[in-house]
């Protein structure tokens, strides 16, 4: 039988040094990571960044809406969306044939149900749920210690726990409502748990590795990808006495089993498909893959005729999507391999590519905890370098070797988005780690050629990373949408100080970055209603001045639709409230000018003959 895993030295050869050695340093890792996500707590808790759900059809409404209806009593329904591009596309019963069944999830369905679980305990305060994501992401590198110190030994345990700690993305994930902070968590957990169990050989580690596994399922349905590949682990690694291990896999089974089992009776019950686990697969590879696709700054654009064509064609059913998809090239399949290699390059970007309804670039601006954390930027040169510095162990990382293939098969499969590479990461994490030590101990050693070494492979890769991979010029990352949309949620709240404030922000920002010109401009209208809407309050608060200013400022602003009516009547009552009758009369007659008929072009002539009469 095989010698179980064992990790009596780290990466560079020497013995491990005792845990006690490692407690306090693993404790102050933790300490930072919980200060810095408290941080972020506090710099994000009185902004619209986790709130847009409220203004925007978006993943995070969906998960919203999911867990107000859990917390309705409905406990084993489907939530569908039903988002307005769909209703476009075609009816809700259509859609139900094509998504399988009514009763299948949209997604897999863990974290609804944990935000529903978080809203009973808190009262419904969306706020406690995002506390409680940023203090449970703060054990993410206890998860990453253990995961890294099995493969590679203590000293890069702490290192990839200490990058765990400040990777900015994760920090910024952990604080919206959206699912992706959790499989970067719970993944290696799942692994980690694997390699305990093949370690100790015990029945209840095997338990809990299927368990493990089977939450990391719950959480992310990418996780399918990998369960065949578990199982050629488990021959890779026992295969000269297999047939004595199938109880060790039997164990395995029943924890995985086991934990997915509330799906599975819920499934039953509702009249589901038995295994069934979300319903996007499809329409994800067709928004993705389909010939008239088109990746931006802002995420993936596509056809709506070219969806319900295919889906029509397909029924929805997997497989027959990706044939109909990639027949929508008409046989140029040259402009695939393009659109694929794109997509790869948006994986490596060491930029964070925008795409769902809120962005890390946007989060820097909002939170100062974030400015100061890691990016993949740094992450990746060193991750890819790590892991041919380590490839002198490669018999310990065969797990990793098959999880990493599964990973990126997933994010094949989805759109180019910064979120969506997160399960990436860890893996990176590990051996940036394991590069960092390695040099280290190098330059400790006094092997400077091995050190230089090292580091030129490092700078390499960044190299290639900075110049030849970016989708996009450096001043054309980041969008509009993220200041219209959190402007939306403050002027839907009354603060249009805040709404008026985001902007400001984006004008300034279109300043660098061209691709902004127009969301800028085309936000003038907006800010000319938030400005009136503002001045009216002022008024009734007495405070005039500051009024008259509001009002100029949204005259300003309104100037850039001169061919609209409305301005004009809103201008007109305010400086008629502001006692200007002269201006006010100025306004309500270019109105009437632009919209002669109508209620408010009778309601404008009275106020000109009182007005008239008046003077």
């Amino acid at each position: 039988m095989n010698q179980p895993l064992t990790c009596e030295h780290d990466i560079a050869g020497s013995p491990r040094p005792a845990w006690g050695t490692e407690r306090l340093p693993l404790l102050g890792i933790l300490g930072v990571a919980l200060l810095i996500r408290l941080l972020q707590f506090w710099a994000i808790s009185d902004t619209a960044l986790y709130r847009v759900h409220t203004v925007v059809e978006s993943d995070s409404r969906a998960y919203w809406n999911w867990a107000q209806q859990i917390l309705t009593g409905h406990l084993l329904d489907a939530y569908h969306a039903y988002t307005q591009s769909e209703q476009l596309t075609a009816p809700l019963d259509t859609w139900y044939r094509w998504w399988g069944g009514k009763e299948i999830f949209r997604t897999a369905p863990l974290f609804p149900y944990w935000v529903a679980g978080l809203l009973v305990l808190s009262g419904g305060s969306l706020a406690f749920v995002i506390l409680v994501q940023l203090v449970v992401g703060a054990l993410h590198p206890l998860v990453m210690y253990g995961l890294a110190r099995r493969l590679f030994g203590k000293r890069v345990g702490l290192v990839a726990a200490a990058l765990t700690a400040v990777y900015g993305p994760f920090i910024f994930y952990q604080g919206v409502l959206l699912r992706d902070w959790l499989p970067p968590i719970l993944e290696p957990l799942a692994l980690l748990a694997l390699l305990r169990a093949r370690e100790s050989d015990r029945g209840r580690a095997w338990l809990l590795a299927g368990a493990a596994l089977g939450l990391a399922l719950l959480a992310k349905e990418a996780v399918l990808l990998f369960l065949p590949l578990v199982v050629l682990w488990l021959l890779w690694e026992e295969w000269p006495e297999w047939r004595r291990r199938i109880g060790a896999a039997s164990l395995l089974l029943g924890g995985f089993v086991l934990c997915v089992s509330p799906l599975l009776v819920r499934n039953a019950l509702v009249g589901a498909p038995l295994f069934s686990l979300s319903n996007r697969a499809a329409v994800t590879f067709i928004a993705t893959h389909a010939a008239d696709s088109t990746p931006s700054p802002a995420g993936n654009t596509w056809s709506a005729s070219t969806r319900k064509r295919v889906l029509e064609r397909s029924e929805g059913k997997l497989l027959p999507t990706i044939w109909e998809t990639l027949r929508t090239y008409q046989g140029d399949y040259g402009l695939l391999i393009r659109k694929e290699i794109f997509r790869l390059r948006g994986l490596l970007d060491p930029h964070e590519v925008s795409g769902g309804e809120v962005s890390f670039d946007y989060g820097l601006e909002v939170s100062p905890a974030l400015r100061y954390t890691l990016g993949y930027g740094f992450i990746f040169p060193l991750g890819v370098a790590g892991v041919f510095m380590s490839l002198r162990g490669w018999r310990r990382q065969r797990l990793i070797y098959l999880y990493l293939p599964a990973v990126l098969a997933g994010q094949a499969l989805g759109p180019i988005q910064e979120r969506y590479r997160l399960t990436l990461v860890p893996v990176m994490i590990g051996y940036a780690a394991v590069a960092l030590v390695q040099i280290f101990d190098q330059l400790r050693e006094r092997r400077l050629g091995r050190a230089a070494g090292g580091l030129g492979l490092v700078l390499l890769i960044a190299v290639v990373q900075q110049v030849w991979i970016p989708l996009f010029p450096a001043r054309g990352y980041g969008r509009g949408a993220d200041y219209l949309w959190n402007a939306q949620v403050y002027a839907s709240e009354g603060r249009y100080d805040r709404a008026v404030g985001e902007l400001e922000r984006l004008r300034m920002k279109a300043r660098d970055r061209p691709h902004l010109s127009k969301p800028a401009a085309d936000a003038s209208l907006l800010e000319g209603d938030w400005r009136a809407a503002w001045a009216k309050t002022l008024i009734q608060e007495g405070k005039r001045e500051e009024a008259r200013r509001q009002v100029a400022l949204a005259q300003t602003a309104y100037a850039q639709q001169s061919s609209l009516s409305y301005p004009n009547y809103n201008l007109g009552l305010l400086y008629l409230r502001l006692d200007e009758p002269g201006r006010a009369r100025v306004f309500f007659m270019r109105f009437l000018e632009l919209e002669p008929e109508g209620v408010r072009a009778d309601q404008t002539r009275r106020l000109l003959l009182q007005l008239g009469g008046s003077s």
